[in-house]
């Protein structure tokens, strides 16, 4: 059964960032394995957190060029699948830190350019993990700071940029003030010259009762290559940070540093921001004399009485430097300017806004504290009416990239120009949440994949302008409900590819669309000269279409209306006053978002990779139809490869609830009929595919049973229906357990099944019968996938399971008994959760491309 002739190897990724304000950390060039010995792109590789995993991500290129997973780092860990990653942060040199939600933390290392590798792993009491930052102690010593919802900041000593960690120490804090955010800096004293003073730092900790707590902390013990395993790090309380009314979200020490003074940014949910002053000054200052001169507003957080134990002769001394407000919801992350040179404070707001801050002055280091003037000095975002604000930003290494994780997913990119001004760029955008199904172009063209995030997405390699690679050219549908299925439907002209699709979700009701002009335009674009036929039928199919040049979503409505170019009354604000320009710009609208705000970004054909703005408001399809007389919500549907009969199944306990429905665009999506059969759920819906001889409808349920549907003749016409005709041709048991996926072979007699009992069955169909063809050795994971290739790789079966994986069975053309492993994922390249669809690209290159419920859609390819 093993031949590994045959190669798998990922091509793309497309993953959401995670909700969470640490979910984006820069990271050295070389991380990626993509190094090219250039400088100016060492700003342009960091880590994202995407699902449960910790991707690698290529800015410049905007693609996701590795990925990494904590599941099985640790014989103790609770589950064989990580769970979703919840903070990442990059260790000075080659490695990364990142936390999931059930409090573990995972350190990996990278070798040799190679993609990042898990060597080791520790634990929180429960998670998820909050936050992280860490130092450098040592020439291969970092001492990682960990806060997550056991109530604990937790020290971890990691050797080798996480080739080994121990845990070295923790402070605990009560229910009522729960750590949210923590970050670290060295101890403000210059006057400090011990043998241990340089490893003295101070910690902040940002927490639930609005409060932020100062401590100073002893790495001594941790920071020689030979410290003890039972080495552990020594804190000291040494102030409270007062002033905050709502939870901390976020603290950051600022790079400006002055004689004993560092600075410290503070993040609430109160809307606001603050920036306070952290000294070490000697025990003998005039204590008294400093209070009576100091602004009232200053004395917010006192001082420690005590001195403090590890800063001999010398104590900390805390005030609040500026209060900052402009903010009109919660401000999640503070980011400093990586210029030591500059005071530039970045915030993000769930306002859908950032904020830079300077102050009007340098700030004095002297007692004269205070008396500078903070001002917001640029303000970006203002994104889509769907972003709902940003969780985190930050910096790029040298401070000429600006880059903040959505509500929505997407990463936000900005590039300072010359001009000093920040200018958008594409960025990564995924599923939020766990894909459900997936389905190719019928052209082969572009892949569209549905999730529970309650959009689908269009996915396309781009050969025009700009980097090329797959990118997110299109968000056909923003729904209200988790889309669970979806179909794309054949053209008349096979050139054009796909026009129409139809979706279902946790509805009752099956949605139509129809692409606009606009969207054909941009694949047009996309194609370059790779395929100037299909740019030339997609460019006539855009000219024929132009009447609807998008949609838009009502605020309180589900569906998309279309925006009609020859009715400027349907067009909504400053589109109707831009018909003079797009009429000279070949029927393309212009996207004014730059000059004129997010209401002016109207339906284009595409000449480069969207922004997330776009993306979000400019490429909806009008919806065209509503199909209603399921009584349950929508679980299967499926579209005739001839293009006309659609065929859908809904949840069901009942047969009658279980019958499938059949309905003709032909005949304006008409219902003609219902096939009964199933007793539960129809989980799987498939068509004989076009190389077969005649129709066949496959339908397999959670009853554990296989239904084939067919016309009574056999020289009956492809793709006509009738109630009378089309009748059960035979019901069987297939599987010991309920059945998540089923497959028709190009041969259409031939068909596979897979089952929750761990087997992969395969079927012939003649007559009025089905046998058994052959039935795999039972898996370690159960199979939730199956897809056989198209006709010119002859019997190809990919099955994906629920663990993640991929495999790859072929047949020799003269047996269907013998069936040999072609090929499988490597384990960097796999799924980190139940694989949920796989489906094979219609024509070459023949790729394979998966969904699974770790947010991602991979796309592999396939070398015979």
């Amino acid at each position: 059964r093993r031949a590994m002739a045959t190669s798998l190897s990922r091509a793309y990724v497309s993953v959401g960032t995670n909700r969470a304000p640490s979910a984006v950390a820069f990271a050295p060039r070389e991380v990626g394995g993509d190094a090219h010995g250039d400088d100016d792109d060492d700003d342009d590789v960091i880590f994202l957190a995407g699902g449960n995993a910790c991707a690698v991500y290529d800015v410049r290129q905007a693609r996701i060029a590795r990925t990494v997973r904590g599941d099985g780092a640790s014989a103790t860990t609770t589950s064989a699948l990580a769970t979703t990653v919840t903070a990442v942060c990059a260790l000075d040199g080659d490695g990364v830190v990142f936390g999931d939600a059930r409090g573990w933390c995972f350190f990996a290392t990278t070798r040799d350019g190679c993609a990042p590798t898990v060597e080791a792993s520790c634990a929180h009491a429960s998670g998820p993990v909050r936050d992280a930052c860490a130092v450098r102690v040592g020439v291969r010593v970092h001492v990682v700071l960990t806060c997550a919802d056991d109530g604990a900041v937790r020290v971890w000593r990691v050797e080798d940029g996480g080739r080994a960690a121990t845990a070295s120490g923790a402070v605990a804090f009560d229910a009522a003030s729960g750590p949210l955010c923590v970050d670290i800096a060295r101890a403000p004293s210059s006057s400090l010259h011990g043998d241990g003073d340089a490893y003295k730092y101070i910690m902040a900790v940002g927490c639930v009762d609005g409060r932020t707590r100062i401590y100073v902390c002893d790495f001594s013990a941790l920071a020689a290559a030979s410290a003890s395993a039972g080495a552990e790090a020594t804190f000291e309380t040494c102030g409270t940070l007062d002033g905050h009314a709502d939870w901390v979200r976020g603290v950051k020490f600022s790079p400006t540093r002055g004689e004993g003074v560092v600075f410290l940014a503070t993040a609430s949910q109160d809307k606001s921001a603050r920036v306070w002053r952290i000294q070490t000054v000697a025990l003998d200052a005039a204590d008294g004399g400093e209070k009576e001169s100091a602004a009232a507003f200053m004395r917010l957080a006192a001082p420690p009485k005590p001195p403090s134990a590890l800063l001999v002769g010398r104590r900390i001394k805390t005030s609040l430097e500026s209060l900052l407000i402009g903010h009109e919801d919660w401000v999640m992350s503070v980011a400093w300017h990586p210029d030591s040179s500059k005071m530039v404070l970045m915030t993000a707001s769930m306002d859908r806004s950032l904020m830079l801050w300077s102050p009007t002055g340098v700030p004095s280091t002297s007692e004269e504290a205070g008396s500078e003037l903070w001002m917001s000095t640029a303000s970006l975002g203002e994104a889509a009416a769907v972003c709902l604000g940003y969780y985190g930003a930050s910096f790029s290494p040298k401070g000429d990239m600006v880059l903040a994780n959505s509500h929505g997913g997407a990463l936000h990119v900005w590039r300072q120009t010359v001009n000093d001004e920040w200018a958008p760029e594409p960025a990564n955008s995924g599923h939020m949440m766990e894909v459900t199904c997936l389905q190719w172009d019928a052209a082969g063209r572009w892949l569209m994949s549905g999730g529970q995030d309650q959009t689908t997405r269009v996915h396309a390699p781009w050969n025009g302008d700009a980097p090329r690679g797959w990118r997110q050219v299109a968000r056909p549908q923003v729904h209200g409900h988790d889309i669970v299925c979806l179909a794309t439907m054949r053209e008349a002209e096979a050139e054009t590819g796909t026009i129409t699709y139809v979706s279902g979700a946790d509805e009752k009701i099956l949605r139509v669309f129809e692409a606009p002009g606009t969207f054909l335009g941009t694949i047009a674009n996309s194609l370059g000269d790779a395929d100037a036929p299909g740019a030339a039928a997609l460019t006539t199919a855009k000219a024929l279409s132009m009447e609807a040049l998008g949609a838009e979503l009502p605020a309180l409505g589900l569906s998309n209306k279309a925006l009609r170019g020859t009715d400027q009354e349907d067009l909504p604000s400053d589109v109707a006053g831009l018909r003079a320009q797009a009429e000279q710009q070949d029927g393309f609208l212009i996207e004014e978002y730059n000059s004129r705000g997010v209401e002016a970004i109207t339906p284009q054909a595409l000449v480069t990779p969207p922004l997330e703005e776009v993306l979000a408001q400019a490429t909806l399809w009008p919806e065209v139809r509503k199909l209603y007389g399921h009584g349950n919500e929508i679980r299967a549907v499926a579209a005739h490869c001839r293009g006309d009969l659609i065929a859908s199944a809904s949840a069901a306990l009942t047969s009658a609830a279980a019958s499938v429905w059949i309905w003709s665009r032909s005949q304006s999506w008409k219902p003609l009929g219902q096939l009964v059969g199933a007793t539960l759920t129809v989980t799987a819906l498939e068509f004989t595919p076009e190389s077969a001889e005649r129709d066949c409808l496959l339908a397999a349920s959670r009853d554990r049973h296989v239904c084939l549907f067919a016309p009574a003749s056999a020289s009956s016409a492809r793709g006509e229906f009738s109630s009378e005709s089309w009748r059960l041709v035979t019901r069987f048991k297939a599987h010991d357990r309920e059945i998540f996926a089923a497959s028709w072979a190009p041969c259409g007699t031939l068909f596979a099944t897979a089952g929750r009992d761990k087997k992969i069955k395969i079927w012939r169909w003649t007559g009025n019968t089905c046998a058994l063809e052959i039935e795999f050795p039972k898996f370690d994971a159960a199979p939730t996938a199956v897809a056989f290739a198209p006709v010119d790789l002859g019997l190809t079966l990919a099955i994906g399971f629920d663990d993640g994986a991929i495999n790859v069975f072929t047949c020799g053309q003269h047996t269907t008994s013998a069936w040999t492993l072609a090929a499988r994922t490597a384990p960097n390249e796999r799924h980190g959760a139940a694989i949920r669809d796989v489906k094979w690209q219609p024509r070459a290159p023949y790729a394979l491309a998966s969904c699974a419920n770790d947010h991602a859609v991979h796309v592999y390819d396939y070398t015979p």
